[in-house]
C-alpha cells in the first residue's frame, strides 16, 4: 500500500480525507437515482432504465413531488463536498511532489453552476430554464476540464498508471459528449428520445471518475493536518 510520510507522521490532528471523496461521488449518484425512483413510484415519470432508454431526464425526475425536496437536500451538500474535494486534490498532488495547475480551481468553480441548477429546478418560466441550461453546461464543462487536468497531473506522479486509466475514462466521456452533439445535428427528429439517456450517461461517467479518485485517496492513506494546511 502506498503511503506518504506526511500522512504517517502527522499528530492526532491528522484527518484522512477519503470519506470526503466518497461523499463527493456517491451523494449526487444516490440522490438522482433516489429521485427517479420516487418520481416513478408517484407516477410522475415512467418506469424504465433511464441510462439506456432515456425515458426521462434527471430534471424531470427531480422537479416534482417528494423528489423536489430530496434533490435539493442531497445536491446542495454535494456542491459543498465538491468544492472541498477539488481543494483537497491540490494538497494530495503536492504530497506526491506534483504542483497542480489551475484545473483545481475549475473543479471548485463547477460547484457554483450545479448549485444554481439545483436551486432553480422545479420553477417554470424562460428565466429558470435559461439558468438551468447554464447550470448544466457549466457544471459538466468545468468538471470535465478539472478531471482531465487531474488525470494528466497524476501521470507525472507515483500513480502514473492510475492517471492513464483516468485519462481513458475522460476520453470515453468526451466521446459520449461528442456523439450526443453529432446525433443532435444529423438526427434531430429522433434525438429527443436519446438526449435524456446521454444526460444520465454523462452524469454517471463524471461521478465514476470521482469514485476512482476516492479509491486512490483511500489506498494512499491521504490525510491533511488541519492545523497546518493553508
Amino acid at each position: 500500500m502506498l503511503r506518504y510520510a506526511d500522512a504517517m507522521t502527522m499528530p492526532s490532528t491528522s484527518v484522512r480525507l477519503s470519506p470526503l471523496a466518497w461523499a463527493t461521488a456517491l451523494l449526487p449518484l444516490v440522490t438522482m437515482h433516489v429521485c427517479y425512483l420516487l418520481s416513478a413510484s408517484e407516477q410522475l415519470v415512467p418506469w424504465c432504465l433511464p441510462w439506456f432508454e432515456g425515458c426521462t431526464s434527471i430534471s424531470r425526475a427531480s422537479r416534482s413531488g417528494t423528489a423536489y425536496f430530496v434533490f435539493k437536500a442531497g445536491m446542495l451538500p454535494a456542491c459543498v463536498c465538491m468544492m472541498l474535494f477539488w481543494w483537497a486534490n491540490r494538497h494530495w498532488l503536492r504530497q506526491m511532489q506534483v504542483e497542480p495547475k489551475i484545473w483545481w480551481w475549475l473543479g471548485m468553480l463547477a460547484a457554483l453552476p450545479l448549485a444554481l441548477y439545483t436551486v432553480v429546478l422545479g420553477h417554470a418560466g424562460d428565466t429558470p430554464y435559461l439558468l438551468r441550461r447554464i447550470g448544466v453546461v457549466g457544471f459538466f464543462g468545468l468538471t470535465f476540464l478539472a478531471q482531465l487536468g487531474l488525470s494528466v497531473s497524476l501521470r507525472h506522479s507515483p500513480m502514473s498508471a492510475a492517471g492513464k486509466s483516468l485519462l481513458r475514462l475522460c476520453g470515453f466521456t468526451l466521446l459520449v459528449g461528442i456523439a450526443s452533439l453529432i446525433l443532435g445535428v444529423i438526427w434531430p427528429e429522433h434525438y429527443d428520445t436519446m438526449d435524456d439517456g446521454f444526460e444520465w450517461a454523462l452524469a454517471v461517467l463524471i461521478n465514476l471518475h470521482t469514485l476512482r479518485v476516492a479509491w486512490l485517496w483511500h489506498r494512499s492513506g491521504f490525510a491533511v493536518n488541519v492545523s497546518s494546511v493553508s
